[in-house]
């Protein structure tokens, strides 16, 4: 019987700990009035809401594994896993808390009972750009039958600023994954198979994710990579979601338009189904999570919106939305065990 994997990458747009959460007087200052009316009832909903789509997913027994970004801390996580129990999974998270200045960080959630992840072969950078910014967080997953899958999520700098000003930051990123996945065939051989996933805050033709990262829709190129001098393929990754893009899809909508930011990516020991093929991929774009105006259903906070005459705010999609979930759809794709 074929293994699948059901693999799932979302930005999860701010979850947040309740406004009086221990936490630095600098990232308090960040988040700002964001933070405004987060309370216990508000975090369980937008929590709760996050976990349903989850457990909807494949198929209603939800994800193998899921990568996060955008969750502020560790005990975040735990509540999100205990939403996750009408699953019947036993699911465990993977976390590294970064410095970024509002700490939104990146994390996995994983069936513990398919895979295990030593806790040794975990590896996290911090990028910096004057300031601390996002990390990358590396994680290996072991099967059960004793295959390896090793992960890298990604959130990379954000656009603020202007789409070329920030630019550098992103190229910054994209090498740095280029390094690491050499570094990785350096370790392992280059039949060990890599995928990498993440809200690249590029779409796939961007430079950053080219150039720098080397990522491409075209398969002969990575099968016909050539070795350098160490005997390492140039470290091509083939973008599963160009297809996507081409359909007209995307995981944010900005100004009326929608972008691919969110990408999933694979090496070329995957495109050579060297431990594990791809069997599809796509954007989750499930009809509950976008809205009657074409977008996501974010579910925003509390302290973006306006107060009614009782003081309560106002439940306005876009700035508050309690029935929503992320301003961002998910991304998934299926990976069999070869």
């Amino acid at each position: 019987m074929e293994t699948v994997y059901y693999i799932a990458w979302w930005n999860l747009e701010n979850l947040l700990d309740v406004e009086d959460a221990p936490r630095p007087e600098w990232r308090t200052r960040k988040i700002g009035r964001y933070l405004q009316g987060w309370n216990e009832q508000v975090l369980d909903r937008k929590i709760s809401n996050l976990a349903s789509v989850l457990a909807e997913m494949n198929n209603g027994t939800g994800p193998d594994i899921a990568g996060v970004c955008e969750v502020e801390n560790e005990r975040l996580l735990s509540l999100l896993t205990e939403k996750l129990a009408p699953t019947g999974r036993t699911y465990a998270y993977v976390h590294h808390a970064s410095f970024d200045k509002r700490g939104i960080d990146i994390a996995f959630l994983y069936d513990k009972d398919l895979f295990n992840v030593p806790q040794d072969l975990i590896f996290t950078v911090r990028l910096h750009k004057r300031s601390a910014t996002r990390d990358l967080l590396q994680a290996e997953f072991h099967t059960r039958r004793g295959n390896s899958l090793i992960i890298i999520a990604n959130h990379w700098p954000s656009r603020t600023g202007g789409q070329y000003e920030s630019e550098p930051f992103r190229i910054m990123a994209a090498e740095t994954l280029s390094y690491w996945l050499y570094q990785i065939a350096e370790k392992r051989g280059n039949d060990q198979p890599v995928l990498v996933m993440g809200d690249f805050n590029d779409e796939p033709f961007n430079r950053s994710i080219t150039d720098y990262a080397l990522s491409t829709a075209n398969i002969r190129q990575i099968r016909n990579a050539k070795k350098d001098h160490n005997g390492i393929f140039t470290p091509y990754l083939l973008n599963l979601l160009w297809n996507e893009m081409a359909d007209g899809k995307g995981t944010l909508l900005y100004q009326g338009k929608w972008s691919l930011l969110d990408q999933i990516m694979v090496n070329r020991a995957i495109v050579l189904n060297k431990g594990f093929t791809v069997l599809s991929a796509g954007v989750y774009d499930h009809p509950d999570l976008i809205s009657n105006r074409h977008a996501p259903m974010a579910f925003g906070a509390p302290g973006k919106t306006t107060k009614d005459k009782n003081g309560n705010p106002k439940e306005i999609l876009g700035r508050y939305w309690p029935k929503g979930y992320s301003d961002h759809l998910p991304v998934v794709v299926l990976l069999k065990e070869n």
